[in-house]
């Protein structure tokens, strides 16, 4: 499975999840997880394409190591860790990859929130968030990887 496959799996299931919260609404904190781990997951797949080949995808690798290969220094990942959410910012960053942060970091905070504080998840509060995460995912797919979020993502996960 590729990265971008599992990104699109990963907010399919969030927004099945958040259809099901109607009748469960345990479920809204796996919507929040794994729309979150989608926006994440497409981030990384933008930096994946952009990572050099033969560099072990050096540009999502926590770990980056530099090597002499034919007398040339080049930069390779290292190991399994991926970069985090500021991993990703520093590296949109210096690429010039612009996204909506201050919606992310929302988005973020919710999910933190309801994760590890237990906050009380409304229906409202949950719409909100699927709200702003379809903006980044929406303009983001738009913008770098030049594709119709509806088509990507599917009419009726686009739709929802």
């Amino acid at each position: 499975m590729t990265i971008l496959q599992n990104a699109l799996d990963s907010i399919a299931l969030g927004v099945e999840d958040y259809e099901l919260a109607r009748t469960d609404e345990r479920r809204f904190i796996s919507c929040t997880r794994n729309i979150f781990a989608g926006i994440l997951l497409l981030f990384k797949h933008q930096l994946s394409e952009l990572s050099p080949s033969g560099s072990d995808e050096v540009l999502i690798k926590q770990k980056i190591m530099p090597r002499m290969e034919d007398g040339e220094l080049v930069w390779v990942g290292e190991g399994k860790k991926t970069v985090d959410v500021q991993g990703i910012k520093d590296r949109f960053q210096s690429l010039k990859i612009e996204t909506d942060w201050k919606r992310l970091d929302e988005i973020n905070r919710y999910r933190n929130d309801i994760e590890h504080y237990h906050s009380p998840v409304s229906a409202g509060s949950v719409q909100k968030m699927v709200s702003n995460s379809f903006l980044v995912i929406a303009n983001f797919i738009r913008d770098y990887l030049e594709e119709d979020p509806r088509e990507l993502l599917g009419e009726g996960v686009y739709d929802v």
